[in-house]
């Protein structure tokens, strides 16, 4: 079944205060929002579509305003195994910041999601005529990147510890 998004550009000066409004944008000069505000869309998902596909162009940062989306790996023949839900207030995506440019994992709407979409390429574009704003975002994008590598860690290290008991 296909499922179909709903994108809009919305007004400029409400995209601005949610993006502003977001977490991953705490503390972010709010000259380096407003221009990152200029890449944004919101986007409205139904529950089952994908947010992103595995092998697909990275094309976007997403920023979940409301919702529940599971990150998930799923191989030729088998079943989606789920790395991590991500819920409203999470950001979702980096493999937009680093080439090849394709999306590593699958995103599955485990609900209706309310998002704002990042423009990757106008992203890149601001990081690298901006270094302040390019360092700020990359450290971002770095810290999401330990993090998720932690939670896999911990949960590796509990399947293992369960598999032994």
């Amino acid at each position: 079944m296909t499922h179909r998004a709903s994108l809009t550009a919305g007004d400029p000066d409400t995209l601005r205060v949610t993006l502003a409004g977001h977490p991953f944008c705490a503390e972010l000069d709010v000259d380096h929002v407003h221009a990152m505000a200029n890449a944004a869309s919101e986007r409205q998902l139904p529950t089952g579509s994908f947010l992103l596909q595995r092998g697909q162009p990275a094309d976007a940062l997403a920023l979940l305003i409301e919702g529940d989306v599971s990150l998930e790996v799923t191989e030729p023949g088998g079943d989606p195994i789920v790395l991590e839900t991500l819920h409203g207030g999470d950001p979702v995506g980096w493999s937009w910041l680093f080439p090849p440019y394709r999306w590593l994992f699958d995103a599955r709407c485990l609900t209706p999601v309310h998002l704002l979409q990042l423009d990757a390429a106008h992203l890149r574009g601001l990081i690298d005529t901006d270094p302040v704003f390019g360092l700020a975002l990359t450290q971002r994008i770095g810290l999401l990147v330990v993090q998720r590598l932690q939670f896999t860690r911990a949960q590796l290290v509990e399947m293992t510890h369960h598999d032994r008991a």
